[in-house]
């Protein structure tokens, strides 16, 4: 597999300046008590586009569910609720929400939402789709973790539309998709034009997003710096 760069660009292309972030946003869920209220305790503050904030939980050691949600419930984000697992009670749980709107191959490219509790120890991921190298939807192929980013390259052989996910091994639980890091969350999609096309597939486990680069880590055309550049943020 082509050695793959991984250090992160902080600030990625924006297509907007910042997308329209009505809150206040909390850090809802069971983690944090039974009844998934809303109050100061999981309040996050807004910076930049930026909703984030400390929350926490009182829950003995376990998963628990949560998600970044307003007071009446109108918006929440992921779009499945994201696990939250709890060592015991104390554990503060760093939760963000950016609104932000992205041009970086990545998704979701805006909305994303995930914590820093949304891990289970020690788990490996894979991905799993719709093309027959991607195990159509049976099998799934093993990734390499390499700093934050889960990441596998594979040629696909017949060209056309395809959809895909990571999640742990035969496990579906928990994936990555189109909404980002989430229980039963949505399938990401892709296009290959030519036969044997390589496709890059990626995982962010920081911030739960995950995209797939048609043509691999090294496309063959020419590209400009800023092109080599965008293909790793």
């Amino acid at each position: 597999m082509k050695k793959i760069v991984t250090t992160l660009v902080a600030a990625a292309l924006l297509t907007s300046s910042v997308a329209l972030a009505q809150g206040p946003y909390y850090g809802r869920g069971s983690y944090y008590d039974a009844g998934w209220s809303a109050d100061a305790g999981n309040l996050l503050a807004l910076s930049g586009g930026v909703w984030s904030g400390a929350v926490v939980s009182p829950m003995a050691a376990g998963q628990y569910e949560g998600k970044v949600a307003l007071g009446d419930w109108s918006a929440s984000y992921p779009g499945g609720n994201q696990p939250v697992f709890i060592t015991g009670p104390g554990d503060v749980v760093n939760w963000t929400l950016d609104t932000n709107v992205y041009a970086d191959g990545w998704v979701p490219a805006t909305n994303i939402a995930y914590n820093d509790h949304m891990l289970p120890a020690g788990a490996t991921w894979e991905v799993i789709g719709s093309a027959l190298e991607t195990g159509n939807w049976g099998t799934g192929a093993a990734a390499t973790l390499v700093g934050d980013i889960w990441s596998i390259e594979l040629p696909i052989a017949t060209p056309g539309a395809y959809e895909y996910k990571f999640r742990r091994p035969t496990e579906w639980s928990i994936t990555a998709g189109a909404d980002g890091y989430a229980i039963a969350g949505g399938n990401a999609t892709y296009t290959t034009t030519l036969a044997n096309e390589p496709v890059l597939f990626q995982f962010n486990q920081v911030t739960g997003r995950v995209r797939a680069v048609v043509g691999g880590a090294t496309p063959s055309t020419t590209s400009t710096w800023g092109r080599v550049k965008s293909l790793y943020r």
